[in-house]
């Protein structure tokens, strides 16, 4: 009788492995999938702007996601939108739209508001003028046929994470410790020095931070007035 039980509990334990560990890998790949899928933006995000490309000279070189640049994938940099967020990009002078993933911050020149690939550039058709009037929303499938160029050139003012306000980038680094001294003498006291070092050189850049919503940060920025000109709003993480 006990011999019979025994080969019964082996027999269940047979039949109970297999099912288990296809339950946990079933488990396993809706967690991921669940994970990737809640990298979102507000649905009523609107951003109009100067949209430039960058190319062979970033090749390969690590994005602020921690993988490497690759031109020919459809890809962009923003200063302050979610790493991983898909957005639809719109030429408003042709009227074609691509989908890229952010994967990088920049540009870091404050007339210009996404830096995308050369594979995007080439969809969009301003390769070779370098530069075009976009617009930015949340990613579609299927892209509207008409676009209007009356759309609000904010952001929307509930994004939040960590938000910077770079007053200037100095090869020197004295100049950019001027710079902290005027600010603080204007009455800005919350400032940072990022040194940066690239192939070629290092860079001091002078932030003002940080602020947990864009909202804040627009407002201090707007506070700076015309004293400071080329200081623009950048993020070093963000959170749906």
């Amino acid at each position: 009788m006990i011999k019979y039980f025994i080969l019964w509990q082996l027999l269940l334990v047979v039949i109970a492995v297999p099912s288990f560990a296809q339950d946990e890998a079933q488990n396993k790949t809706d967690v991921v999938s669940s994970t990737y899928e809640t990298i979102v933006i507000p649905a009523d995000y609107k951003e109009t702007g100067v949209a430039s490309w960058y190319g062979e000279s970033f090749q390969g070189k690590l994005t602020a996601s921690g993988e490497p640049y690759d031109m020919e994938k459809m890809t962009a940099a923003h200063n302050y939108l979610p790493l991983g967020v898909k957005v639809n990009v719109t030429n408003l002078g042709n009227k074609k739209t691509v989908a890229v993933t952010i994967n990088d911050r920049g540009p870091f020149v404050p007339e210009r508001i996404i830096d995308l690939s050369r594979a995007a550039a080439r969809k969009l058709g301003f390769i070779d003028s370098g530069k075009a009037k976009v617009l930015i929303e949340p990613y579609r499938p299927e892209p509207e046929t008409q676009i209007t160029t009356s759309v609000p050139a904010g952001v929307h003012k509930n994004l939040y994470g960590a938000f910077y306000i770079q007053a200037g980038a100095y090869k020197v680094k004295t100049n950019a410790d001027r710079l902290v001294e005027r600010l603080n003498k204007s009455g800005f006291h919350n400032t940072r020095i990022v040194r940066v070092v690239t192939d070629s050189a290092q860079i001091f850049k002078v932030q003002l931070g940080m602020y947990k919503t864009l909202d804040s940060a627009r407002k201090e920025h707007l506070s700076l007035g015309k004293g400071f000109p080329g200081s623009f709003i950048l993020a070093d993480v963000i959170q749906d």
